[in-house]
């Protein structure tokens, strides 16, 4: 919230937030301005500025607010302009940022690389199932990145649009889980592929329900192989090049165990997660 004096029609003093300040010989303490009266304010020529607009991502944008401008009325503006970056600039330094992503998440396992070459242990499968999703994720990042049109097109990637449904889906395990086809059944659910759904088992009274076998309770999964009415679950995304069915066992306890959409991600957001079983080598 900014604050302007305003004398003969033009702006002579501007504040940003509270402060004391001296004015025609008349000094005023640092909470004037909140517990002024509107009469008082008037009389002083305080004016507070309305602001049109708003700050974009500056990894996308060059902002700048404008000047004050006072209208015939007394009413004081400010209006924020908005300037699309260079897209191949934009391109550059988020395909840059992605590659040093993706050596970060390397480097957790390079010494079973490193393990290998000196003492030819092998890497467990599930950690070089990791890293091959590491480097295909980044690659199809780097591939949509440099494919997109304008700014907004990359910024795109790094963002999760709203999922067809946000309504929580409550199943009773025990009759919507089949182990056999690795389904979950609710009907109408709405989800789509590669949609983000939050697994939670509830509880009965105090006590935390057992989870569906196969899925980690309070966790986040990928939608995958859906019908109208039923879902399989992936603990990876597409675009990390080995997305597959979670295999789904028996053993719940409880019925009220839900799932809720966290929105269709972009491929920006959809790095490999290396707490998930199937690239847990520990």
């Amino acid at each position: 919230m900014a604050w302007v004096i305003v004398k003969d029609g033009a702006v002579v003093r501007e504040f940003s937030r509270p402060t004391a300040f001296t004015y025609e010989g008349y000094q005023y303490p640092a909470n004037w301005i909140q517990n002024a009266t509107d009469a008082e304010k008037s009389a002083l020529g305080l004016v507070e500025v309305t602001i049109s607009g708003s700050s974009k991502n500056e990894d996308y944008y060059t902002n700048s607010l404008g000047d004050n401008v006072v209208a015939s009325n007394g009413s004081v503006s400010k209006t924020w302009s908005n300037t699309a970056k260079t897209l191949s600039v934009v391109q550059a330094n988020k395909v840059e940022n992605a590659k040093l992503n993706a050596k970060s998440m390397l480097d957790r396992t390079d010494w079973y690389v490193v393990r290998k070459a000196e003492t030819s242990t092998a890497t467990p499968d599930e950690i070089t199932a990791y890293r091959t999703a590491v480097r295909t994720c980044y690659g199809n990042l780097k591939t949509a990145i440099n494919a997109a049109s304008d700014v907004d097109a990359v910024a795109a990637l790094y963002t999760n649009s709203a999922g067809a449904s946000t309504t929580v889906k409550t199943i009773n395990p025990s009759s919507a889980v089949n182990t056999s086809s690795n389904t979950i059944t609710s009907n109408g659910h709405g989800f789509i592929d590669d949609e983000m759904v939050y697994y939670d088992a509830g509880q009965t009274g105090t006590d935390i329900n057992t989870a569906i076998g196969g899925l980690v309770n309070n966790t986040s999964y990928y939608v995958f192989g859906k019908t109208t009415n039923t879902f399989k679950l992936s603990e990876s995304h597409s675009s990390c090049g080995d997305a597959a069915l979670v295999s789904l066992s028996s053993g719940a306890t409880g019925t009220n165990h839900t799932f809720v959409s966290q929105g269709i991600p972009g491929k920006g957001v959809t790095w490999p997660n290396s707490d998930m079983p199937k690239y847990d080598g520990a």
